[in-house]
């Protein structure tokens, strides 16, 4: 195989799109999407943190359609044709016309885009569609706090038209912002560049130089990182590849690294089959040697030795991880010790409701809002401010594909004058007008419209799409619009939410597509068939698990929810629980403090050019913790944070041992991701098994050792 080709300023080749649209890149999209849904399901009930995995997507991808028959490294060209990619008569065989359609011969990075567009539509459909909050907080109503509201129960066909009302809008709102954010502004959505390197890695090609975003990544140093290079905080995959070390492309699709991905998963699938038999392998109460030895029963420490959430903060690093666990601490260790032994609560420390476990979440919530926000307005008068410099370039005004190659505007207005008017109806008939006002609907879609710029500017810039600061924005908005209307309040934030996050994250997906010259009209019918996919796999998932696992319980403890309810409750009736107030004050002030310091450090960053002297302070500032994952810390029981923090260690001491540069340092850091991944996508496999399984009638062996947490059959 021939190395790698040299990324140059030039575009390259455009295929046509017919030759993207395989019907293979579809079918294992959906597939990998839909194992995603279920993974993202269960592990945003757990802790609500999920994961779009594009490049996971693209990794597995590329490693189940090359167990496709007829696929080879040789150029055999076979797609679905669009009505702009009409060519010759198809072949007279029905046999001959399913290859053509389906792909054969060499899968392409091309495809392999529009694979990993697809399955991030369908594998985020649990948020997207509110699946992992909003849903669950509907169903925690209670008529004596929320002005009447009775518990609202979303099953069979209601939640399915209920997730239909809510899938589409991101996509239609994702294709008009990316001229302005990616071809115009070039933002740099580390996410989706990474994918498009990781991409050319997997496939032996180059990529292609976005000429101003990716020449930063590539020479500019980060805020606390030494001249020389060596920082503890490497990213997991550099945005080159250095050509003269060799063909980095044998080394990371070799049959080590795919053996690697195998034993990852399935020793991840057996932990997780295991610890269904022996609930304690879950969770462990190893801190119970401690005095008062009830630390896992009473105040929720325990250990969870879960690969996926060890996987999970290997994929984030140790600065996020370590937020983590210091939120966990600063929450868990002294916040909650103190609100029960002070008196502030009336129930034990684990009552989610009553307890210090439900009072620490609004101390949680309090940071997570500030930082967000002060983030928002930094990125936002960051980017106003120098819009004009991005546009200077006349160049840089032109769209840089063919109308042939763009996903149709007649389609995307269509289309989204349709889900809105489907979303309008449907929500009046699953809720009436005592749950939420057509007019409310309306201006919900038109606020989402408007929020997804700001989510889209904020991803591109930091790689953080923050849908609850946003989520929370729209919510002080309808509690104007419908006052003291718990349900109409969640659900059109949750509209807001869901187009703010999809539309960010699915501008992820035409970043890669952009830096592989992927035609953006592949990536826009991928989206559509995985979203309209992950309303049917993303409704059967969380009905097998509320119908399988008490939520919320021990187990799922869905965190999210509580967030949504009592953000709602907030602006509706303004209580909170005793001596909350100050410590949210407090802790808000710190934390935006620290986000302006972190979000201006970013700002410059992002516009220094090589060889621009970074100031002491943007050194230093890199070391703050992040608020987003310090809020998270304090939200979870600190098992989650603790089995993150192993992960972002393992991270930490791999990329330090690693070889520095070349095809070596690439391929080391694309097989920890690969080991990763497996660890992430192991456990999603084995909650699917363990689901049938429970429904099978299977119970624990045995429950020796439980002491708290362990839910389930114990």
């Amino acid at each position: 195989m021939s190395p790698p080709s040299s990324p140059s300023s030039s575009p390259p080749s455009q295929p046509s799109s017919s030759t993207e649209l395989t019907g293979r890149a579809i079918l294992i999209g959906l597939i990998v999407g839909s194992l995603l849904c279920f993974t993202n399901c269960y592990f945003g009930l757990q802790s609500s943190w999920i994961s779009m995995s594009s490049m996971q997507s693209a990794l597995v991808g590329y490693g189940l359609v090359k167990l496709l028959p007829r696929t080879s490294d040789e150029d055999t060209e076979g797609a679905i044709a669009l009505p702009s990619d009409q060519g010759e008569d198809a072949p007279a065989s029905p046999s001959s016309l399913f290859w053509r359609y389906f792909g054969t011969g060499r899968f392409t990075p091309q495809e392999n885009v529009v694979l990993a567009a697809t399955a991030v539509a369908l594998g985020s459909m649990p948020l997207t569609v509110g699946l992992i909050g909003i849903v669950p907080a509907l169903a925690q109503l209670k008529p004596e706090r929320d002005h009447g509201a009775l518990p609202v129960y979303l099953t069979g066909w209601h939640l399915l038209l209920w997730c239909a009302a809510l899938s589409f809008f991101g996509v239609f709102f994702a294709s008009p912002l990316r001229k302005r954010t990616i071809v115009k502004e070039k933002l740099v959505f580390p996410s989706g560049t990474a994918t498009a390197h990781l991409v050319g890695v997997l496939h032996g090609t180059g990529v292609r130089e976005d000429r101003l975003a990716a020449s930063k990544q590539q020479q500019q140093q980060r805020p606390g990182q030494e001249e020389n290079g060596a920082n503890d905080e490497q990213p997991l995959l550099n945005t080159g590849v250095n050509e003269e070390n060799g063909d980095p492309h044998s080394a990371v699709v070799g049959q080590p690294a795919w053996t690697a991905l195998i034993w990852s998963f399935l020793a991840s699938l057996a932990f997780t089959f295991s610890s269904a038999l022996l609930p304690v392998l879950y969770v462990m109460p190893v801190f119970d040697v401690l005095p008062p030895h009830n630390l896992a029963r009473v105040w929720g420490w325990y250990l969870t030795p879960s690969l996926s959430y060890i996987g999970q903060g290997i994929i984030m690093g140790l600065h996020t991880t370590a937020s983590m666990l210091v939120g966990a601490i600063f929450g868990w260790a002294f916040l909650s010790p103190l609100a029960h032994n002070s008196g502030w609560t009336d129930a034990p420390p684990m009552d989610a409701e009553s307890g210090s476990k439900g009072w620490i979440l609004w101390i949680s919530l309090a940071i997570m809002t500030a930082e967000s926000f002060v983030g928002l307005a930094v990125i936002f008068f960051a980017e106003v401010t120098s819009q004009s410099i991005r546009t200077s370039s006349s160049g840089d005004d032109e769209e840089d594909e063919p109308s042939s190659r763009l996903p149709p505007p007649r389609t995307i207005i269509v289309g989204l004058a349709l889900s809105s008017l489907f979303a309008v109806g449907t929500l009046y008939a699953l809720f009436g007008r005592e749950g939420i006002e057509p007019y409310t609907t309306v201006v919900a879609i038109v606020l989402a419209f408007a929020l997804s710029v700001l989510a889209v500017r904020a991803l591109g810039s930091t790689d953080l799409n923050p849908v609850a600061a946003l989520g929370k924005m729209s919510q002080l908005v309808f509690a104007i619009l419908q006052p003291h209307n718990i349900v109409a309040n969640m659900i059109a934030g949750g509209l807001c939410e869901a187009g703010a996050m999809q539309s960010g994250e699915l501008l992820q997906t035409f970043k890669t597509g952009h830096l592989t010259g992927t035609s953006p009209r592949s990536q826009f019918w991928g989206q559509l068939m995985g979203s309209f996919a992950g309303i049917f796999v993303s409704s059967y998932a969380y009905q097998l698990y509320t119908k399988i696992y008490t939520i919320p319980s021990p187990s799922f403890p869905a965190p999210a929810a509580s967030m949504w309810l009592n953000f709602a409750r907030l602006v509706n009736n303004g209580e909170v629980p005793r001596h909350s107030t100050e410590w949210m004050v407090g802790c808000g002030a710190v934390f935006a403090v620290t986000g302006t310091i972190k979000a201006v450090a970013q700002a410059r960053a992002s516009k220094r050019s090589a060889g621009d002297p970074v100031a002491p302070w943007e050194r230093w500032a890199f070391y703050l913790p992040s608020g987003i994952a310090f809020a998270v810390g304090l939200l979870n029981t600190p098992n989650f944070s603790i089995a993150r923090f192993i992960g972002g260690v393992v991270s930490h001491l791999w990329m330090r041992n690693m070889p520095g540069a070349g095809s070596s340092a690439s391929s080391s850091r694309i097989l920890i991701i690969i080991v990763a991944s497996g660890f992430v996508l192991g456990e999603g496999a084995g909650s699917i098994i363990n689901l049938f399984a429970k429904q099978a009638g299977l119970r624990p062996l045995s429950c020796a050792g439980c002491r708290g947490g362990c839910g389930g059959g114990c």
